[in-house]
């Protein structure tokens, strides 16, 4: 008894010391990150910085700013995200339910966020840090190397880049979490984290589950030879059931991804105009890329500023398009090491992950394919490269910590190797090189090829691995204070003053919304991003309706509508669709779309054109009163049909659209209701009547609004005759139309706007919106958890190969 009690005692210390020596570790490595955070962010921190680039970043301020002001306000106003007025036209914006989890600055006031971005990194550094330290710690690595690495991962370029680029930083917290998630199942069977990383992943968006599957399908079956050598059924075992676990957490965030995925294949991007499928695929599989690609390659893992920054970069594309694989130049110095005293699978194993990236390197198709050609860029590519570029690095520097011998001969052809890079004797080559990085980056690799062999000659490889860490960071600070800090960006002072996303259009929609109440939408002729480039989502920050649209994933009918009407060119649809000026240099167009005020720095159009009327001013800006303006909801007893619409000339379509709808061929046919022109009936129309009395026309029949929100809408409206009732918002699947408590047809009119069939006579119509697949996707979701939930406690660990 006596022998028991000891032996439970002596287990429970062992316990205690283990569980203390986690949380020492833990609060250590959390505080390396604090304290490179405070120095590489002292200019956001104590100085008057935001993380709001006015250069090359400049998305920062024209999409994800907006975005967050948007979601912040539509929490406050309205509830969970769903439909929104005030992106382009109108769009589904649930996707961005996931922003509350892994967004944390849009559950602040909006007034707060700007300020607040600088704090919100400091949890993603943190949070990829502590997870990459976790993950280096289950493979075994010495405990320096895990500090080590965490502070690499955490101030790389790839999370530095997420400065400006939000989303970077999102990337490499999840996808972080992922990594270590699929460690610890595939090295000790614990397959409980795997499943929720999944489902984290899939917040960023559906696309990013298929980059997570690569990364599973790379990642795990090579790990697990790596671990357990190859054992083909085994592996194959496991690799199936941990497939499984992975696809239930698909499952368990199918309530986001399944809307997410139909959102993103009913882009321009994703089966639209735009799509880049075809042109990228057809490139030569074994073609090549510029020269200057290659040198950008080759240059940009000794600094993410060694070509130049922000908007002085000389590289390939841009700065932040670039390869970003800066990580730390100790990982140059030590990653071939890893080829050293490892058994010939490993290095087959290395060689391959190494042979991987190469290939996506040299040909530019299997980067291509890395991302089912829906792009000509390297972003997530480059981090999983970061991954294994720094863990195989911390593995061979662990070995070195416990006393493991460096090969001298391989270190010194590396350092003759890297240097030589950095002076090699070409001038056009040269010339992209910042000559003051170029000596601070050869001292930094001189002094760690130094300490490497001083370590292993004097034998005190431990001493001499934390003045290695010390350095590293020493070098982290350097070069990343140049990536975030030395760029323009809006001030502290700026967010006070009368510019940019505060300046007078806030006191102009501040005064119209207090006086109108109706629905309405504003034309802003200027953008208020204090950026490069003009802003285009001035609605999501101001708070009105606009008709513009900067978005990588446009409503596809938005687009439609656009380029049927001419509002938006063939020519160069890869660009258009993104940064998409709406209606906003289309004054017939934008009165059919509910324009009731323009807001203007330009007052002379106005003053001299029809139809407009001087309202106030604001400082040097204008408000004019649109005098034809339309209510949302025109009715229309006529219709014709999409191939006699393109018939006509350009100047004839806008004022078309006020005397009929527009309906595909398949919709005419089945006999709705309204009557059908001819072309000459239409031609007769258009030409013989005037702007004010079709515009008085339609505003006798239009929708009469008693109750407006986001996501319903309810009014009334007298007819004469069965009619299309078109809505000046994008056709989405969501949309639920009712006619007096009945059920009524929804269908696409003008090209891509919303339609609702009613019948003659005084009705009630209401409007409700539902986000496509919710239903479907909530219950694939609860049925997953119940999965999830009953196998975790039957099958908590999975059994591993011998």
């Amino acid at each position: 008894m006596r022998f028991d009690s000891t032996f439970f005692r002596s287990e429970s210390a062992s316990k205690l010391r283990s569980l203390g020596r986690r949380l020492f570790r833990t609060v250590f490595v959390t505080l390396a990150l604090v304290v490179l955070w405070l120095l590489v962010y002292s200019h956001f921190i104590f100085g008057d910085g935001t993380l709001l680039y006015k250069d090359v970043g400049v998305d920062s301020i024209n999409i994800y700013y907006p975005r967050y002001v948007l979601v912040s306000d539509y929490i406050r106003d309205e509830g969970i995200p769903s439909w929104s007025f005030r992106v382009g036209m109108g769009q589904n914006i649930f996707s961005s339910l996931s922003a509350l989890l892994i967004t944390p600055v849009v559950w602040l006031a909006k007034g707060a966020i700007a300020r607040a971005l600088v704090y919100q990194h400091l949890l993603y550094v943190m949070l990829s840090g502590l997870f990459f330290a976790r993950f280096l710690a289950s493979r075994g690595l010495a405990f320096a190397s895990c500090v080590l690495g965490a502070l690499l991962l955490s101030f790389s370029a790839y999370m530095c880049m997420g400065s400006c680029w939000y989303f970077h930083a999102n990337e490499v917290v999840c996808f972080t979490f992922l990594l270590f998630a699929a460690e610890q199942a595939a090295s000790r069977g614990r397959w409980v984290y795997l499943a929720p990383a999944v489902t984290i992943v899939g917040f960023l968006g559906a696309f990013h589950l298929y980059l997570a599957a690569l990364f599973l399908c790379f990642y795990v079956p090579v790990r697990l030879i790596e671990r357990f050598s190859w054992q083909p059924l085994p592996i194959l075992r496991t690799s199936a059931l941990l497939a499984a676990a992975a696809l239930l957490g698909v499952g368990l965030g199918a309530i986001l991804s399944v809307n997410s995925f139909y959102g993103l294949m009913n882009s321009p991007r994703g089966a639209g105009p735009s799509s880049l499928v075809g042109q990228l695929s057809s490139k030569p599989i074994f073609g090549l890329e510029s020269s200057l690609h290659y040198m950008t390659v080759v240059l940009r893992p000794f600094g993410s500023d060694l070509m130049g920054t922000g908007n002085d970069f000389r590289g390939w594309q841009n700065h932040l398009e670039a390869p970003m694989t800066y990580c730390g130049l100790l990982s140059l110095v030590i990653f071939p090491q890893i080829f050293v005293g490892s058994t010939l699978r490993h290095r087959i194993l290395y060689g391959l992950f190494f042979g991987l990236v190469l290939l996506a390197t040299l040909f530019p198709w299997f980067r291509y394919l890395f991302w089912a050609f829906q792009g000509d860029y390297y972003r997530t590519l480059s981090l999983f490269a970061v991954f294994g570029i720094i863990t195989l690095g911390m593995t061979a520097f662990s070995r070195y910590l416990e006393g493991g011998r460096l090969n001298l001969w391989v270190l010194g052809g590396t350092i003759f190797l890297l240097i030589g890079i950095l002076y090699f004797p070409r001038r056009e080559f040269q010339s992209l090189i910042n000559p003051s990085l170029r000596i601070a980056a050869t001292a930094f690799l001189l002094s760690y090829t130094i300490l490497l062999s001083v370590g292993q000659l004097v034998k005190r490889p431990q001493i001499i691995a934390w003045i290695i860490v010390a350095l590293a960071a020493i070098e982290i600070v350097y070069f990343d204070q140049i990536t975030v800090a030395n760029r323009p960006t809006v001030t502290k002072t700026e967010l006070d003053q009368r510019t940019g996303y505060n300046d007078e259009t806030v006191d102009a929609v501040r005064d119209i919304n207090a006086r109108d109440k109706s629905f309405f939408r504003i034309r802003k002729t200027w953008g208020s991003g204090p950026g490069m480039l003009e802003s285009l989502n001035d609605a999501m920050v101001f708070g009105y309706y606009g008709t513009s649209s900067y978005s990588s994933f446009n409503n596809l009918n938005y687009i439609k509508f656009l380029i049927a009407v001419g509002a938006m060119s063939e020519s160069d649809l890869a660009t258009d669709t993104r940064w998409s000026y709406g209606l906003m240099e289309y004054p017939l167009l934008s009165t059919f779309a509910c324009e009731k005020y323009v807001l203007t720095n330009n007052p002379i159009p106005f003053e001299t054109a029809d139809y407009y009327e001087f309202d106030k001013r604001y400082g040097n800006k204008y408000l004019f009163r649109n005098q034809l303006f339309l209510p949302f909801g025109l009715s229309f007893g006529y219709y014709i049909t999409e191939d006699m619409f393109m018939q006509l000339p350009k100047w004839a379509k806008p004022p078309a659209l006020l005397h009929a709808t527009v309906l595909s061929e398949r919709d005419a046919a089945a006999e709705l209701g309204p009557s059908r022109l001819t072309m000459d009936d239409i031609k007769y129309q258009v030409i013989e009547t005037s702007l004010p009395d079709i515009a008085a026309k339609r505003r006798s029949t239009a929708l009469n609004i008693r109750s407006f929100r986001q996501t319903r809408i309810d009014g009334t409206i007298q007819l004469n005759q069965r009619s299309v009732l078109v809505l000046q918002t994008p056709f989405d699947p969501g949309w639920h139309a009712f006619q007096d408590g009945r059920v009524a047809q929804v269908l696409k009119a003008d090209f891509g706007l919303l339609g609702v069939v009613l019948n003659a006579g005084e009705h009630a119509v209401e409007l409700r919106y539902r986000p496509p697949f919710l239903y479907a996707g909530a219950a694939v979701s609860f049925v997953s958890l119940l999965i999830f939930a009953a196998s975790l406690w039957w099958w908590p660990r999975i059994r591993l190969p011998q």
